[in-house]
């Protein structure tokens, strides 16, 4: 890979490649190749070590190989709730596995199949970091044809105030109670007291169950 190559895909964030297991030859070449098409250092951690302060607003490549569906989907959820504005992309994706669903958390910018080839991954990480989206078009068809879907519980979204629906769109785009505050102009208690009432009316507890409630019932539109 040349160096214009590197050079375009390159921006300020770092590279962290999620793992099961850290010291593995697959891993170390899948690293390296990453730090070829970037032009920066592509960290392998463990999902344990994802967690930290350091990391908010990087790109985050997740090795689904390593991981069960259900795992990811555990993983996806907490990166949506503790680093809602890091970008990930599910890496070493087969074709025949049946994904679609994880497509929905909104942190997931981006899936590069087992059989990408080099030129393949460059582009999608460079889009990716753009800010752009790279999702292939049987998943683009996937959530087109499901956010047409009638929802199962329309008469729970109805059933929201004006105020809680803006609660429940910021939340979707994963902004905190800081955040939605500064939007709105309100106090963090009050956030906090509309977001419980949120809870209470969707059946959840906490933003990952709103999260996911989004997700099941195909409200992503009518939540924007």
């Amino acid at each position: 890979m040349d160096a214009s190559m590197a050079q375009g895909t390159r921006d300020d964030s770092k590279t962290y490649l999620v793992v099961s297991h850290c010291n593995n030859l697959a891993i170390r070449l899948l690293a390296r190749s990453i730090e070829n098409q970037r032009g920066v250092a592509c960290t392998a951690i463990t999902r344990d070590d994802l967690f930290c302060d350091q990391i908010q607003d990087d790109l985050v490549l997740i090795n689904v190989l390593d991981f069960s569906s259900a795992e990811i989907e555990r993983l996806l959820g907490r990166i949506q709730e503790k680093m809602p504005m890091c970008r990930v992309i599910l890496v070493n994706a087969d074709r025949g596995d049946n994904i679609f669903f994880l497509l929905n958390w909104p942190v997931v910018k981006g899936v590069i199949y087992q059989q990408d080839n080099d030129t393949l991954i460059s582009k999608a990480i460079d889009v990716v970091c753009k800010g752009r989206s790279w999702f292939p078009r049987n998943y683009m068809d996937y959530l087109v044809r499901h956010r047409k879907t009638p929802t199962r519980c329309g008469h729970v979204f109805e059933s929201l105030t004006s105020r809680e629906r803006q609660m429940l769109d910021h939340v979707v785009r994963g902004m905190s109670n800081n955040e939605i505050a500064d939007a709105l102009c309100l106090s963090t208690h009050t956030v906090k007291a509309h977001l419980q009432s949120l809870y209470r009316k969707v059946g959840v507890k906490n933003r990952v169950g709103v999260m996911r409630w989004v997700h099941e019932n195909h409200l992503e539109e009518e939540s924007r």
